[in-house]
């Protein structure tokens, strides 16, 4: 009996199948490890496992070259074979890959975030290997409201484009709504009516500055002021009023409608009125 264990023991298949077992074991404990640690830190939940499946099947796979092939080096000068010629022929597929990659280990963007790439801009819906998937939202025409669209767009492209999220800061951006009165306009009525507005539109939301000034300062974004601020200039036509406040990055619109409405309630011929043109 003991003469059968040994002649197992030392059969070069059986050891190397258990040491794959080994390997399985150990990747998959790492696996649920990591997955853990990332929940510890607040990492989002649908991202975790797809990122520690990626590097967990990479990892056995690199570790079954190990344990089967003796020698590394013709399995190396293979695959450096095999990896030009699919860099060759599917350069964009790999870019793709590796853009997938960048996006879950820099944790670019998540589900649900609204971001812009290059000219593409919109909320995240999917993530997969080779594309991620857009909701779209419009242009400065409809002020960030979706158009309903669905837009692929390459993982490749987070390599090579800026990544803007809008999402990821602390949920707000600054936003300047411009208006243009007439030369004999009140500009300074105007200014305080201005400040009146975005000041009601920040207690309609229940902003509470100091939790975004906090949320912005754990990114290392620091900002001297938060309240709203109207910067008065000259422009073709009057004097424009320019009132720079914060709200959240998907009620832009909401936000200057509210605003603009009280403001035009206030306009009274003589006094205070709009310019005919208005420079944008």
């Amino acid at each position: 009996m003991e003469s059968i264990i040994r002649q197992l023991l030392d059969h070069p298949g059986l050891i190397k199948a258990l040491h794959t077992l080994a390997l399985a074991l150990a990747v998959l404990v790492l696996a649920r490890m990591a997955r853990s640690f990332a929940a510890r830190r607040g990492r989002p939940v649908a991202e975790t496992p797809r990122a520690t499946t990626y590097v967990a099947v990479i990892v056995f796979v690199i570790g079954l070259v190990f344990i089967w092939f003796e020698g590394l080096s013709p399995v190396f000068a293979a695959l450096t074979i095999v990896a030009a010629a699919l860099t060759i022929v599917s350069k964009e597929v790999i870019l793709n890959f590796l853009g997938s990659f960048v996006i879950f280990w820099r944790e670019l963007f998540a589900i649900g975030d609204r971001v812009q790439v290059g000219d593409n801009a919109g909320d995240v819906i999917a993530k997969g290997v080779l594309y991620f998937t857009l909701l779209e939202i419009g242009g400065s025409s409809t002020t960030g409201h979706s158009t309903g669209r669905l837009v692929k767009v390459p993982n490749a492209h987070v390599l090579t484009l800026p990544v803007i999220n809008a999402t990821r800061g602390a949920g707000y951006l600054w936003n300047e709504l411009r208006l243009t009165l007439t030369p004999a306009s009140d500009w300074q009525q105007a200014r305080t009516i201005l400040l009146d507005a975005a000041e009601a539109y920040r207690e309609s939301q229940s902003m509470d500055l100091d939790k975004i000034r906090n949320a912005f300062e754990r990114r290392s974004v620091y900002f001297r002021e938060m309240t709203p601020r109207v910067y008065v200039t000259t422009a073709s036509g009057g004097i424009r009023l320019t009132l720079r406040y914060l709200c959240r990055s998907r009620l832009t619109r909401d936000s200057e409608d509210f605003i603009t409405t009280r403001f035009l309630t206030h306009l009274a011929p003589g006094q205070l009125e709009l310019a005919a043109m208005q420079v944008e």
